[in-house]
Parts: structure tokens; sequence; C-alpha cells
């Protein structure tokens, strides 16, 4: 059994990893802990970079002593939790009070006005604090989300150009679909992001669900799941209880979230029917 380290103890480590001066059990841990953590991923190409480049003499010529200045100063500016390493562990959700776990993949069911507004709350917040956000769902949906974004000041268009929101049409398979929603995470933590927020809306709209219907929907949201375990994200998923059937309502909301916003407040969902299959994560509400 691997066990699994944390960020800073990794960051402590990882110039000895790079030298190969370190306890084969600690590879194994580190090596379990890069491929599941982007940000010491992009932390140890980063100091393999520099490694390469203040050993190549092609490139410069590099004083004495300098090698061994440049770890000691990484090592202490990775011990110092900087903030452009730092990745939270959690985020305010906004349509409540409660602070969501990364990683996160939860049902909001809506109904009324009142009620959708709540729900794209979750997104001013991203707005406002400067973080990366994905909407996606029906042309209808959508469109009234930035309604209501840019009712309340926020340049909506500004923010498409400038990459900092991305907006997905619901249009295609789920396979498709997650193709698209992974490509925009991978771009986001291109060009920076430490966070993501993304919010779906599954209704009925004027076109017909795409792909095989409720099944494609199903398929996307266990899709998801997966998704939100390999980026620093937090994915809400709001339902149109006026237009989304039994089924969906049933199994696709209750059925495919492990949290739930339930009674004004973010709970463990108790239906979710994933949790036990092999390489399930489980996180727990804080």
């Amino acid at each position: 059994m691997v066990i699994e380290l944390k960020c800073e103890e990794v960051w402590r480590e990882i110039s000895n990893y790079v030298d190969g001066e370190i306890a084969p059990e600690l590879r194994r841990q580190m090596e379990a802990h890069f491929k599941v953590c982007r940000n010491c991923a992009a932390v140890l190409d980063g100091t393999r970079n520099v490694v390469q480049l203040s050993g190549d003499g092609k490139l410069f010529d590099m004083p004495k002593g300098f090698g061994q200045r440049l770890y000691a100063k990484l090592n202490a500016h990775l011990q110092s939790g900087v903030p452009a390493l730092a990745r939270p562990a959690d985020m305010p959700l906004g349509i409540t009070s409660d602070r969501v776990p990364l990683g996160s993949h939860l049902i909001y069911f809506w109904e009324t006005e009142e009620q959708f507004s709540s729900g794209v709350k979750f997104l001013e917040l991203g707005f406002s604090s400067g973080e990366h956000c994905v909407l996606f769902g029906h042309d209808e949906a959508n469109e009234r989300a930035l309604g209501l974004l840019r009712a309340k000041g926020y340049n909506v268009e500004g923010a498409i150009r400038s990459g900092t929101l991305t907006v997905l049409r619901r249009e295609s398979s789920a396979s498709a679909t997650l193709g698209r929603i992974e490509a925009a995470f991978a771009a986001a933590l291109r060009d920076g992001a430490h966070v993501i927020r993304y919010l779906g809306n599954l209704g009925m709209g004027s076109a017909p669900l795409p792909g095989k219907g409720a099944d494609d929907v199903l398929a996307l949201e266990q899709g998801a799941t997966a998704l939100a375990h390999r980026y620093p994200c937090v994915i809400v998923c709001m339902y149109d209880v006026n237009t989304v059937s039994g089924r969906l309502v049933l199994n696709g909301g209750f059925g495919q979230h492990p949290l739930a916003v339930c009674q004004g407040a973010l709970r463990e969902n108790p239906y979710y029917t994933l949790g036990t299959e092999p390489g399930a994560t489980h996180r727990s509400v804080q």
C-alpha cells in the first residue's frame, strides 16, 4: 500500500528526488503523488528544467556554487507555501454558506427564478475572485445565467475573450462533451488557473437532449465525477425540476452526485450509487 503524501512533504524532497538521493519507498510515494497532483507535477517539471538549464554549458557559463544556491532557494521557496504554488483545499459555494472541497461533484435542484439565481451565485464568486469559470447547458439556460451575471455588472464578454470564462453548449454526445470539458479544464491550468468552477444546467430547453438522450446524461454525469477527481475544480449541476424527467432526477441527479444541496446546506448524498466502485474517491464535506 502506497502512503499518500501531502504537497508540502513532496516540495521538501523534490530536489533530492531529481538528484536520485531519496529512499526507494519515498520515491514510490512521490511518483504516486505526481500522477494525481498536477500542481506538484508542474513543480517537478519546472525543477528539472531549471537543473537542465543550469547544467547546459552550451547555453551559458554558471558561476561556481550556483547550482547549490539555486537548490537552496528553490527549496526555501517551496517550503514557504508562497501563493504562486499554493492551491486551496476548498472553495466557498455561494449557493449556501458552505465551503466545498476541490474535486467535488454536487447536485442542486431548482424550480423558481429565485432558486436559479441562487445557483448562479456559484459563478459570481468565481468572477469576483478571478477564478476560471466554465458554464455548460442548453442555450436558454446559458443565456439566462449570463444575463444574471451581466445584470450584476460583470463583463461577461470580456471574460470570454480573455479565456477566464468558457461557455459550452449542450449539443454533443456524452463522450464528445466530456472531451470538450476536459479540454477547457486543461487549457485553464495551462493559463495559470489554480481552481476551476464548473456550472452545468440540465433542462429540456427548446432542443431535445443530444446523443442517446437520458442515457447520455447519465454517462455525462458519471464522467464528470471522474473529471472532478483529476482536476482542481468543483462541479455543480443544476437540474430544472420543471422539465427534467423523474428518471433523470432519480438516476442522474441523486444517483450520480456524491454531494447535494438540501434544505439550504451542502450534504453528503445518501442516494449516490457509485461510491463503492473500484477507484472511486469519497470526499467528505468539511
